[in-house]
């Protein structure tokens, strides 16, 4: 999903699936290049759509894709009909198209996410979030952006220090700023991703409060948080637990999220080594999230 001169159009793939097949398949687009997906659910199935980089020959994506198909159902987990589906978009056209995924949306009674094209009044009391994810991911559309925005409405306090990990259009950052973090460091490995977190920090007039930084996960020599925010793969956040003990203040909370209710066993334990309790494990539509607290004893 990234414009370039050399690479001006994008191949839409759409993906006809099971639920439990979602997060594998998420992996792997995610590889192939794509910048986030988005998972629309159907009566009797789901329907998985990414914006990939166009190439001269798709066959060796949909080869992948196919073979991690395969793999999952290799595994015992259904995957639907498994059709694939190809269109190719001119950036402008796939700039449209994105925006069809992209609607106002009441994530709590307190916040609302609204795309910056689209005018929205907002009620007394509401906090809202202007976006433009750009060429990065998230939107608030997907379940496991809203179980992060939601559990960052429950657990963020005033005044705390805020990292979120992988902040992709910055949605969570800037939601962070908005509920009255006062400093977010906005980490990504993408430094396309970085550019439009800051231009919505901006765009929120919460700039001042977020600062971003090119990094593999959260570098270890920022200093303690209060609140770690995270929307990643399982995987990822099975390594990023292995650095809490070091970036997690005392009483300090996590809040994880990007994968099914089937990894939380696997976080637990990874949050456990390091010494972080779960306290909540609220999912939504089969995705989960983990919030969890570094108990004040560990030091």
């Amino acid at each position: 999903m990234r414009v370039s001169e050399q690479s001006p159009e994008y191949t839409e793939v759409t993906l006809v699936t099971h639920p439990e097949a979602v997060e594998g398949l998420t992996d792997i687009l995610l590889g192939l290049g794509a910048s986030g997906v988005v998972v629309e659910r159907r009566p009797l199935n789901l329907v998985v759509t990414a914006y990939l980089p166009r190439q001269d020959s798709m066959e060796a994506s949909v080869r992948a894709i196919r073979d991690r198909l395969r793999a999952l159902e290799k595994q015992g987990l259904r995957i639907g009909p498994g059709t694939i589906g190809l269109r190719t978009l001119g950036a402008e056209a796939w700039s449209e198209a994105w925006k069809d995924h992209f609607k106002v949306q009441r994530i709590a009674p307190s916040l609302v996410i609204a795309p910056s094209w689209e005018q929205y009044e907002p009620r007394p009391g509401e906090a809202v979030v202007v976006l433009d994810p750009g060429t990065a991911f998230g939107t608030g559309g997907h379940p496991t952006t809203r179980l992060c925005l939601r559990g960052l409405v429950e657990h963020i306090r005033p005044g705390d220090r805020v990292a979120d990990v992988g902040c992709g259009s910055g949605i969570l950052a800037v939601t962070a700023a908005v509920l009255g973090a006062r400093e977010v460091i906005a980490t990504d490995s993408d430094a396309s991703a970085l550019s439009v977190a800051l231009t919505n920090a901006r765009r929120n007039q919460v700039d001042e409060q977020i600062r971003v930084l090119k990094s593999d996960l959260l570098p270890q020599d920022l200093g303690w948080f209060d609140l770690i925010v995270s929307n990643i793969t399982a995987t990822e956040i099975g390594r990023l637990a292995e650095r809490l003990p070091s970036s997690l203040a005392p009483n300090g909370r996590f809040i994880a999220s990007g994968f099914l209710k089937t990894s939380v066993p696997m976080i637990e334990d990874a949050l456990a080594r390091s010494g972080i309790a779960l306290i909540a494990t609220p999912s939504e539509e089969g995705w989960a999230a983990c919030i969890a607290v570094r108990p004040s004893r560990r030091r």
